[in-house]
Parts: structure tokens; sequence; C-alpha cells
């Protein structure tokens, strides 16, 4: 199987791909402007000037040097929130539709009459909040919260759960992209069986996704669907999902996948040629494999598992009536070929999760 360029002029908007070449993983260009102004507060007040914030030396607060941390506290009325320390800062840029994570560090303040437990409550207006717990001795541990914003522009907002003016203590914000779009589709592959179309892909992640169409066309301009598959709707996991094309077209054909949104938004895949056999060919699935990997070939045959330097690894394989069975759950992550020791057929690849 081949991967003819993209023959038609629609690019693929929020379908993503994470594409195995040479060994790297290469990104689709995007742009996410957003970012934290000032993550570690060693410009002062620069960005989180918008509320009552107090910033000092770690060491003031028991730390082990003289890094600038923040604190957030609630001060010494019960009463009032008025003299609180909070740290808020307003974040643009954001793309509507991806998923982000929001990262930072925190621990407990060591001088003082700080509270033995100590609480905050991390918000972003709508889409995020999370209350966040230290204890014990100084240990600047970090958070990761993910979000999916539902504008351009969110302010972020950490308020004390408690009174009483010694807390804790905040430094090294991030803010990344953790899903770029919607759909982040890992793998899609299709390949020939006796009298049919085998075709599976996996996503990372899911947005919104009401469904896959499969379409087949012979001509890269006119495609029909030859199967529907719902989408998972949300997920931030590894799916796998798999469709047959049970009355093929002779000869060579062409399979996409046609990705709607619940609100009706459509995106279509990178295309997947299929040829009719007329050589010796190899066809493993699943892929991305966590245990098993099993190889289809027309004619029985060993075959050999190579890592992605090409040098020879060892794996169980245990015989099958429609091939043969590689064990890879031993095999550290990473991407892998299988060839075949017997037969001319070409060498095909595959990603161990």
């Amino acid at each position: 199987m081949t991967s003819p360029a993209s023959p038609f002029s629609q690019p693929i908007g929020r379908l993503r791909y994470l594409i195995w070449v040479a060994g790297s993983l290469l990104f689709p260009p995007t742009s996410f402007a957003q970012s934290i102004t000032n993550p570690g507060f060693e410009s002062g007040t620069t960005g989180w000037s918008g509320c009552p914030l107090e910033i000092n030396p770690a060491n003031v607060y028991g730390g082990p040097n003289t890094s600038k941390v923040a604190e957030v506290d609630g001060d010494n009325d019960p009463n009032t929130t008025t003299d609180d320390r909070v740290l808020c800062q307003t974040i643009t840029g954001f793309t509507v539709g991806a998923v982000y994570a929001l990262e930072f560090e925190a621990t407990r303040r060591q001088t003082g009459p700080t509270p033995a437990s100590v609480s905050v409550t991390v918000t972003i207006d709508g889409v995020l909040n999370q209350v966040v717990t230290r204890t014990g001795s100084w240990n600047m541990a970090r958070e990761r919260f993910t979000f999916a914003p539902t504008s351009t522009t969110h302010n972020l907002r950490i308020t004390p759960n408690f009174a009483g003016s010694h807390g804790m203590l905040f430094d090294n914000f991030n803010l990344v992209v953790a899903s770029p779009l919607p759909i982040e589709l890992v793998a899609f592959d299709a390949w020939p069986l006796p009298g049919a179309v085998r075709l599976e892909w996996t996503t990372a992640s899911e947005q919104d996704n009401a469904g896959f169409t499969v379409q087949r066309s012979t001509d890269l301009e006119r495609w029909e669907a030859i199967a529907e598959v719902p989408g998972a709707g949300n997920s931030q996991q590894l799916l796998r999902y798999a469709a047959t094309d049970g009355s093929p077209l002779p000869g060579s054909a062409y399979y996409r996948l046609k990705q709607t949104d619940r609100d009706g938004t459509v995106d279509y895949s990178d295309v997947r040629q299929v040829v009719s056999k007329d050589r010796e060919d190899l066809h493993l699935w699943p892929n991305p494999a966590g245990s098993l990997v099993h190889v289809n070939m027309d004619t029985p045959g060993r075959v050999q598992v190579l890592d992605a330097n090409g040098r020879a690894v060892q794996v169980f394989q245990e015989g099958h009536p429609t091939g043969t069975l590689l064990h890879i759950a031993p095999l550290p992550p990473g991407l892998y070929q299988v060839r075949s020791v017997d037969l001319g057929a070409p060498t095909v690849r595959f990603i161990k999760e």
C-alpha cells in the first residue's frame, strides 16, 4: 500500500496527524498564540498586576534560593477577601476547540504560622475549576490540568480557601497544547484481504466527534460512502476503529475518512491506496499495537522484526491460521519493521505503544 500525495485541494483542518518518517514524529504546522506572561515572576508583577499580589524571593518563605515566587493567602480577616493575596492573568490567543494544559509548581509556605494544610481554587472562567492542596515541607510539586477553551480569551485566577497571611507559593507557570484540534488521528491504514479491504484507524483524542464515514474512489474525484462508524464524542485516550469494504473494486481503489463534528463541521483524512495484489505482500494489524501484532501473508513463511535502525530484535512468534502472531509486549515503545524471511515481500512498519 502506498499513500499518494493528497490529490484534493481541501486542506486537512481539524483532523490532524502524527506521521512517522525516518523514526521521527512530524506535526502539521499550526499557530497557537496564547502564553503565560512572566511565568516565573522574575519580572515582578508584569502580567499579574490585575489583582492583589505578593512576590518575593523563595528564601523569604523558607525556600532554598532567591528565585522569585508568588504567594496566595487569605491574609488576616476571615470575613473579607479584599485583603487576600491572589493570582490572576488574562490570557488571549486560544483556539476554540483545542485542548490545553495549564501547568505550574506549588508548595506550602514554611515560615510563619502557616496552616498544616493549605488549599487554593484554580479557575479559568467557565472551563476549569480545580482545588490544589499542599502539606508538609518545602516541595515545589508540579500540577497539570487540561481544559477546552470556549473563547479566544480567558481569565486565570487562583484564590485561597483559608484565612491567614501564610499560605501557598507558586512558580513556573506554563500553558501547552495538549491536543491541537478536536480529532488527533495517529494511524489510518487500509490493506486487501481475500474478497475484501480492511480499514483501521486510531485516535489519540476526540472532541465533539459525531463519527466517521469511510469513502472510496477510483479517480480521486468522485467519492462514495461504504461505511459509517460512530465516534466517541469526547475522549482523551487511545481509541481504535475498523471497517471492512466487503465488495472491493477491481484494480486500484482509494480510501479516505470523512470526519463529522456534532455541529456538522466536516474534515477529511489523507488518502490510502489499495491495489489488486500482483505480488506477495505482508499485512499487519493493529497499528499502533501494544502487545500483539497479527501478520497476514499471502503465502506462509517466516518473518523478522527490526527496530527503527534496521537491527533485528527477538520477538516470540506464534503460528495462526491466517498468518503469524508477534508477541511484542516486551519491546520498548517506538517504530519497528517487519520483513519476510522466505518471501520477496516489501517491509512494513508498525508502532509499538
